[in-house]
């Protein structure tokens, strides 16, 4: 009976109909959240940047292909695949020597069950921006830029909770499983900007030279959210545990669909800008499909036997069974140094409140970059991230450009852990874009 944790990984952008942009896309992994005339993508986060990423003169700026990109993350555990494939091993070996056996649990008592249960977690990301997204448009009528894009996305984590183990009859009983919990999702995003030209702003322009740009967004979101509990002792000999995933899958999915507010404003002047965005204003709110319900109507053993798996860690507080996932309000403050032309630049960014992904995961991020922006042949740039809570992750991020409109960044992070006795960064992840230069 091999179920591989591997195959979940493979099972999972199976079931995905698209893919998410929780790490930043394309330039914007090593630049981070600002407001950069080097990508189009920035409207993303800060919606007045629409004003200022696309030129003056120009009417329209676009993405070509849009955005790829993937990453994944482990839990600060060696070896986390190769301990649950061990255990799973073990605990379908055929055993009647009781010392054996004593030997299996007290292995599992003082060195995994601490260890997987408590930081064991792969965690897979896939993201895609369509197609000629973002789109701006300067408008002559309404005094500013609109936006337009469509992002999709797919995030999955799975992580173990951790029973004791008993051995019965010459078989070994234990409630441990795996804890899938996934979000698909779509967003559509409009944007306008626009810069204010008021009594204020000429007051402050009489003392420093600028203008203050403003914007608004609204992104209507469509979440499909799920997560399962896979027993370890559940799974029929001869079922793989990527269909076990499938065939439970939809049944626990529960759909939702919601409208977020963002707000931005950036002071921009010659040589560097400032900028503040507030997203998610309205905080709007989508629930996961629902554990432990009528168990017995289930269609198979297996859904049957995961079902009552719930309802016991559920019993024990490990869980819940009915969930919501609020999309938390967060501001991020960012600056930025620029040459005259804009071509040198340097910036860094900072989030003033930790916010949860959909999968349960905090995150509050600080970065900083430098970057070198050409639209004729090559344009680099570095940068490091450090997530300041949950994961407390640090990453080192790094892209290219070239001819101003092919771009592809990585990132890795400083944490490693060991796997197959080589020492491996605990995420890494790639982006992979094409879109118009400034």
């Amino acid at each position: 009976m091999k179920r591989y944790l591997a195959a979940v990984a493979l099972a999972l952008p199976a079931l995905s109909q698209a893919a998410p942009v929780v790490t930043q896309p394309g330039a914007l992994m090593t630049l981070g959240p600002i407001a950069s005339p080097q990508t189009g993508l920035s409207v993303l986060y800060n919606p007045a940047s629409s004003e200022t990423v696309i030129h003056e003169d120009d009417s329209f700026r676009w993405g070509y292909l849009g955005s790829t990109g993937v990453s994944v993350e482990f839990g600060d555990v060696d070896n986390f695949a190769d301990d649950v494939n061990q255990l799973m091993d073990d605990l379908d070996s055929e055993i009647t020597d009781a010392t054996q056996a004593d030997n299996i649990i007290n292995n599992y008592n003082d060195n995994l069950r601490h260890k997987l249960g408590n930081a064991g977690y792969m965690k897979i990301d896939v993201q895609i921006v369509a197609p000629l997204a973002p789109l701006l448009m300067r408008s002559d009528l309404l005094g500013g830029v609109m936006s337009i894009d469509l992002v999709g996305g797919v995030t999955a984590k799975i992580s173990v909770l951790d029973d004791k183990i008993e051995f019965v009859n010459n078989e070994f009983e234990t409630n441990t499983a795996a804890y899938l919990k996934s979000v698909q999702y779509t967003t559509l995003g409009l944007g306008y900007s626009r810069e204010l030209d008021n009594v204020v702003t000429d007051k402050i322009n009489e003392h420093v030279a600028g203008r203050l740009l403003s914007g608004i967004r609204l992104n209507m979101y469509n979440l499909k959210l799920s997560k399962q509990i896979i027993g370890l002792m559940n799974i029929d000999e001869d079922d793989e545990l990527g269909d076990v995933i499938a065939d439970d899958y939809d049944g626990n999915q529960a759909s939702g669909r919601a409208v977020g507010l963002d707000l931005g404003l950036i002071w921009e002047a010659d040589n560097y800008h400032l900028g503040f965005t507030w997203r998610n204003i309205n905080e709007p709110e989508f629930d996961f499909g629902t554990l432990g319900q009528d168990c017995t109507s289930n269609a198979t053993n297996t859904s049957v036997s995961n079902c009552f798996t719930a309802l016991y860690f559920a019993g024990q507080d490990r869980i819940t069974l009915d969930e919501t996932h609020v999309m938390t309000s967060q501001a991020t403050a960012d600056v930025a140094l620029n040459s005259e032309n804009k071509r040198w630049r340097l910036a860094a960014s900072y989030d003033l409140q930790p916010v949860r992904d959909p999968v349960g995961d905090e995150y509050q991020w600080t970065t900083a970059s430098a970057a070198y922006v050409s639209s004729r042949f090559i344009g680099v740039r570095v940068g490091v991230s450090q997530n300041q809570v949950g994961s407390e992750l640090t990453m080192v991020n790094a892209g290219f450009s070239l001819f101003g409109n092919v771009n592809l960044d990585l990132r890795y992070s400083l944490d490693t852990i060991e796997v197959d006795g080589s020492s491996a960064p605990r995420t890494f992840g790639f982006n992979l874009g094409f879109e118009s230069s400034f």
